[in-house]
């Protein structure tokens, strides 16, 4: 099957539903089909055939989400490209992963590599495109990691794969037509661009509203859209709280994903309270799609956890052998679904396998409950290891949130002559809070090796375009 097959569906089943939204702009499903054939067309008059890799270097707009569909329609490979990148950037993932051409919205040249300028009459000209390919396995996207730095990689995902990850979100989550989301988060990051296509693929309608907002921006975007679902990061949420004035401030969400980062006890009940209380959080990877989903009504009882399983997923948590782990007891997680990428991109552009047995390491920590709930632990590469014990950061972060006065917390590990590695604690407050207290409150909470050897205020942790932290930045601060 190919995927932009169900949009085809969607077209002939329900026509004038309406599909897309964006500001004033509107396009049924059938209206949606037709720009997708004539994109398609266009493309393939420029030379785009089944298997090319061909980068989308695009703004938030709904060409960019069209665009998606129009290159699965013809079997070619989306390369996502953010175009707040520099040229430098841009050329360096065409390069990696051999892109035939970047289509832009600027003139910069990227080096070497053929440059589509988007045009808005691909939308509307009546070229006719080949027969749609129906290979299930054909390459549909290259999945970039989050946070990419040096060599990029990526892995490859199949059309099939890309479809069993919308199948994981509509049985686990409940995505379903009479769904109204709306997209708040680049399109260029797995979670926007995933949830963008899924909720189409669902027959549900989408509302673009392109980043970056002011918490006001956000509410009045959400709730002028009737929206029913979207997905914000901890950060986006925890900007949203203080406009609470006794009224819920998203009363139309049915669903309101997290994802990106941990939320705490506190913070969740809060969000459920104030913001919405159909909280969801949602755990995944851009190479394996969701992992696992903690429901509104978990959240009580397993906010320290990121939830079970998504449908048809397996976890393990293992030891550096690979051999899972008693309960509880702390390990590498790894995981395998009908959703996980089965290839990735290796330094010459080609498919190579990825590991035994269909296992990806998303690179956390965790531990698994005996109710089956998965509680992080942090990143495999950022244990501090003080002395030659390990010590995992999201321990000590979630102790110091307990504090009423602090808002966030980053934990990494600092160069210490004599103990390797000593535990340093960045820390955003609402309200002037005493070293010694923090200090104190270390001590009543945790063993004594845990304790912080510096606290570092700050008004602001450094963040990605993703909303998700900035450990590099932080280790550069650290060093100053």
């Amino acid at each position: 099957m190919n995927l932009s097959a169900l949009l085809q569906a969607h077209a002939s089943a329900r026509p004038a539903k309406t599909a897309l939204e964006f500001h004033a702009e509107r396009l049924d499903y059938a209206e949606l089909w037709c720009q997708i054939e004539a994109c398609a067309g266009h493309l393939h008059n420029h030379g785009v055939a089944s298997g090319d890799r061909i980068g989308l270097a695009l703004r938030e707009h709904p060409s960019h989400l069209i665009l998606h569909y129009a290159l699965a329609r013809l079997g070619a490979v989306i390369l996502p490209i953010d175009h707040r990148w520099t040229t430098t950037e841009k050329i360096a993932v065409a390069a990696a992963f051999q892109a035939k051409l970047v289509i832009v919205e600027e003139e910069a040249p990227l080096g070497n590599h053929q440059t589509l300028r988007l045009d808005t009459a691909w939308f509307t000209a009546a070229h006719a495109p080949p027969s749609m390919p129906e290979t299930a396995a054909l390459p549909l996207l290259i999945s970039l990691s989050s946070g990419t730095t040096g060599k990029p990689k990526g892995a490859l995902v199949t059309h099939e794969q890309m479809y069993q990850r919308f199948v994981s979100q509509w049985k686990t989550i409940g995505f379903d037509a009479q769904d109204r989301f709306i997209g708040l988060t680049p399109l260029y990051f797995g979670a926007g661009r995933s949830f963008g296509m899924a909720f189409l693929a669902a027959g549900a309608t989408v509302i673009l509203d392109p980043p970056p907002h002011k918490p006001e921006q956000l509410i009045a975007a959400i709730n002028a859209a009737k929206a029913t679902a979207t997905f914000l990061v901890p950060t986006q949420l925890r900007g949203l709280l203080p406009l609470y004035k006794n009224t819920l401030l998203l009363p139309s969400l049915k669903k309101l994903l997290i994802s990106g980062a941990a939320l705490y006890a506190e913070e969740a009940a809060e969000i459920q309270k104030k913001i919405s209380p159909n909280l969801i959080g949602y755990y995944a990877s851009s190479e394996g799609g969701g992992i696992s989903v903690l429901h509104t009504d978990e959240f009580s009882d397993y906010a320290h956890t990121v939830g079970r399983p998504t449908y048809k997923t397996e976890i393990q948590i293992v030891d550096e052998n690979n051999a899972p782990v008693k309960p509880g007891e702390t390990g590498r997680l790894r995981y395998r679904g009908p959703g996980v990428a089965s290839h990735f991109i290796d330094s010459n552009g080609k498919p190579e396998p990825a590991a035994a047995a269909g296992w990806f390491y998303p690179g956390d920590l965790a531990c698994m409950l005996d109710s089956g709930h998965i509680a992080l632990r942090g990143r495999d590469k950022d244990v501090i290891n003080r002395g030659g014990v390990n010590i995992y950061p999201a321990e000590i972060e979630a102790a110091l949130m307990q504090v009423p006065s602090v808002r966030e917390v980053a934990v990494l590990g600092e160069p210490s002559k004599k103990y390797g590695e000593m535990v340093a604690a960045f820390i955003v407050c609402n309200e002037p809070v005493e070293e010694a207290m923090l200090e104190q409150h270390c001590r009543d909470k945790l063993a004594a090796y845990k304790i912080p050897s510096r606290y570092l205020f700050t008004d602001a942790l450094p963040k990605k375009p993703s909303g998700k932290l900035d450990k590099a930045a932080l280790v550069t601060l650290l060093r100053q």
